[in-house]
């Protein structure tokens, strides 16, 4: 079977789909990814088929980053143009020839360019956006509602596209030469489902769902051999288990700021940390009690931490619950607050609500007490989870249909 997978976004958003196309690679099948140009090497490394996908929509991200509310305004129509890239990118695909597309709904023209082949699609949803419940509201809502509103905040999935419609009306019609109606993803998925690749563990499917909307697992790359640092290793050998501080893609204003109050706060409970710098969201310069990184593999530091300090994208709580390691999450946009809730709830961490030395270093004490916790769910998630298998039984059965 030759599986075309299409995903764009952060590494969070890329990850999952590449430990897909490795499993499926594993049975036997043909997988190729289709991602921004940056992730090629991640891709490859793990010996799957790369398709490189304009990604000066990041670059634009990356540019304007701590520029401030102007900046951003005036850079809406180069992110415009940049779309305009991306999707052209994407309905090139459609010279590709596979037997299924599986897309994450960020790609928006990934199921139009499955119709213009004539084979199945199937989103990946990494998150829960696009299967409704009253059991709570959208993870997009950053306030909370009355539980009578909880189904009807769900709407805000397909206020998403509102946007791009025109473009993707464009692109159907013109490019691809459709003649069937638009569908848009939030209708798509109701129709066809969707894989949704976290651990039942985090979120179990609410009574109101289907049971094809059941979580499969989350989708875990396999390890790849990678020497860490000899200076990561002195470290984590000179003492006890340090703290992990990393807010993975996420940029903050004053990162300098956000340094401060981490090393602070470190020094408050008394422990060692390794931070890890990332887009940019902490800068701090590191001493003997604290290593500054600027990338790390989560699957190997992880487990050798105490407690992890981080943003919420559910990749990151994926590692973490998996590691067994308990967590304190700081969330910053959109869905983020949706798992720092999911976490709490679970007693796997906490929220903090405000990054300041002296609240950072009381949710990391209260961490620190969700320890058991935190390695029970890791060894449910170790025994029962096998995301990457399901997934793979279900685009088999698709194709087969």
């Amino acid at each position: 079977m030759k599986a075309l997978l299409v995903t764009t976004g952060s590494r969070g958003d890329v990850e999952p789909f590449v430990a897909l196309a490795r499993g499926l690679a594993d049975a036997g099948h043909r997988p190729t990814l289709a991602a921004p140009a940056r992730f090629r090497a991640l891709t490859e490394a793990h010996g799957i088929a790369f398709i490189a996908l304009d990604d000066s929509l990041f670059e634009l991200q990356d540019a304007l980053a701590h520029k401030g509310t102007f900046a951003a305004v005036t850079g809406a129509a180069r992110a415009k143009s940049a779309l305009t890239l991306f999707l052209n990118d994407v309905a090139d695909l459609a010279e590709i020839s596979t037997d299924v597309v599986v897309y994450h709904p960020k790609t928006l023209a990934a199921p139009l360019v499955a119709e213009r082949l004539g084979v199945p699609s199937i989103a990946a949803q990494l998150i829960p956006l696009y299967q409704p419940t009253s059991a709570f509201p959208s993870p997009l809502l950053g306030i909370p509602v009355p539980r009578a509103l909880n189904r009807t905040s769900w709407r805000l999935s397909s206020a998403i596209e509102a946007p791009w419609r025109g473009m993707l009306r464009s692109l159907h019609r013109d490019r691809l030469r459709l003649s069937t109606p638009l569908i848009g993803i939030a209708d798509r998925i109701a129709a066809e489902g969707a894989l949704n690749p976290w651990s039942p563990h985090l979120l179990p499917a609410p009574d109101d769902w289907p049971t094809i909307a059941e979580p499969l697992g989350f989708w875990r790359l396999p390890a790849v051999s990678e020497e860490p640092s000899p200076e990561l290793v002195e470290f984590l050998n000179d003492g006890e288990p340090p703290v992990y501080v990393g807010f993975g893609s996420m940029v903050s204003k004053h990162p300098d700021a956000v340094g401060e109050a981490v090393r602070d706060a470190l020094r408050r409970v008394g422990r060692r940390g390794i931070v890890v710098t990332g887009a940019g969201a902490v800068e701090l310069e590191g001493d003997d009690s604290i290593l500054v990184l600027d990338h790390v593999s989560h699957d190997w530091l992880l487990p050798r931490t105490a407690v992890a300090v981080h943003h919420g994208g559910v990749g990151t709580v994926g590692a973490a619950l998996s590691a067994g390691v308990p967590q304190v999450i700081r969330p910053f946009l959109g869905d983020q607050r949706f798992w720092a809730r999911r976490v709490s709830e679970i007693g796997a961490g906490v929220r903090l609500r405000q990054l300041t030395a002296e609240a950072l270093a009381e949710a990391i004490v209260a961490a620190q007490s969700c320890a058991p916790r935190a390695r029970a769910l890791a060894d449910s998630i170790r025994a029962s989870d096998d995301g990457v298998t399901k997934a793979v039984c279900r685009i088999e059965t698709l194709v087969a249909a």
